[in-house]
């Protein structure tokens, strides 16, 4: 409406009787409360200041309070420039999730997950899809974590499955990637494993402890295949569920890929030291670190050259195809598992990868040192990459 409208619009409103009158009057009655309201000003000064300053106080804490929210996991995702990934959060495939557990001096958040092909600019994988999750670690008396006062390589961020060991689904077993940094005193972990809506029909967890592999000092397994932390386990931890759709779940490639790592078995009962390890001084002054099982330090006598493990390859091969032929292995993992083995051959080759038959016939690597050094770095933006 323009001002002529409105002119003519008020100008054609019509007032009661007495109008003009009553207006004068409650005029003069408020000039009265003014000047009253005056003389107790002085009065009140010092009380309304201290309103305004309680009132500043509790902005100050809303303000702090904003300071420390989390990122998103989409955020996250952006902050470890992983633009696709990002996008992914946002969508309706996305799982949100913002569960919390405190633990030692710290707030452990699981932000959220999202499966997903061809999501990580950085290492496009165009046969798989792959499961990212986001988790947020903040300290307790809130004093800032960044990358230098937050060991990063002390802790593990990693899923589990009941049903079935803690050693035959884990990181090192799904082949995963974690990297790490610091935003406003916060640290975020974001994890890319294989899928683990293949496991979606039975309870899928997500692990955050102080430690390294799993074992069975730090886990405990029930009789109807529930996993849960040690009594006696002492160092930082939290467990989530993961809310899969089991409708996505895949049990025949579950299976053949737990039978695939040969860690079927378990035992609730510790058994000490998981790993031993043995350093190999090399005639060029370098040194091959060999990591094996408690109890099988005999393994590196079993040890393959190239020559022999290309043979191993082909065995495997021709074993594994007559389990595809036969409908127990899917013909997906048994590609993926002879491109793993081709890997590692050229690991041996290159002389960065030892593979070794342990006494129950399974396959036990390892790297050399060079490439454990090689598997983290800092990068200049702050992020930490470990390659499981």
């Amino acid at each position: 409406m323009n001002r002529d409208s409105y002119r003519d619009a008020f100008d054609s409103l019509s007032f009661s009787a007495g109008f003009e009158e009553r207006t004068a009057e409650l005029l003069c009655q408020r000039a009265h409360e003014l000047e009253k309201e005056r003389n107790n000003m002085k009065l009140t000064k010092t009380k309304k200041t201290a309103v305004l300053i309680a009132a500043c106080i509790a902005l100050l804490v809303v303000s702090v309070s904003a300071a420390v929210m989390l990122l998103s996991p989409s955020e996250v995702a952006d902050l470890h420039n992983q633009p696709l990934l990002a996008e992914a959060f946002q969508t309706d495939d996305a799982i949100l999730l913002n569960e919390t557990v405190e633990s030692g001096d710290f707030s452990i958040t699981l932000l959220g997950l999202v499966s997903g092909e061809n999501l990580d600019v950085l290492n496009q994988d165009l046969d798989a899809t792959h499961t990212y999750s986001v988790l947020a670690i903040r300290r307790l008396d809130g004093e800032p974590l960044d990358n230098t006062t937050f060991d990063f390589m002390q802790y593990t961020m990693t899923p589990l499955v009941a049903g079935y060991p803690p050693t035959a689904v884990n990181n090192w077993t799904l082949d995963s990637g974690a990297s790490g940094c610091a935003k406003d005193g916060v640290y975020y972990y974001l994890l890319d494993n294989k899928n683990l809506e293949m496991f979606a029909d039975h309870t899928v967890y997500m692990a955050f402890y102080e430690g390294f592999a799993p074992n069975n000092s730090t886990f405990t397994v029930a009789d109807d295949g529930s996993i849960s932390f040690a009594d006696d386990f002492e160092g930082v931890h939290a467990l989530f569920t993961l809310p899969l759709d089991p409708s996505k779940a895949d049990p025949a490639a579950a299976e053949a890929f737990v039978e695939g790592t040969g860690m079927t078995g378990w035992s609730n009962e510790p058994s000490g030291e998981e790993y031993n390890t043995n350093v190999q001084e090399n005639e060029d002054g370098s040194q091959t670190i060999m990591i094996t099982p408690a109890g099988e330090q005999d393994s590196m006598n079993n040890a393959f050259t190239a020559e022999t493990f290309e043979e191993y390859i082909q065995e495997e091969r021709v074993r594994m195809q007559a389990e595809v032929e036969a409908g127990v292995l899917s013909q997906e993992m048994c590609d993926k598992t002879i491109r793993e083995l081709e890997k590692t051959l050229a690991g041996i080759r290159d002389g960065s990868t030892f593979a070794a038959l342990l006494e129950d016939g399974s396959l036990f690597t390892g790297t050399t040192s060079q490439d454990a050094q090689a598997e983290w770095q800092q990068s200049e933006d702050g992020v930490l990459a470990v390659i499981h």
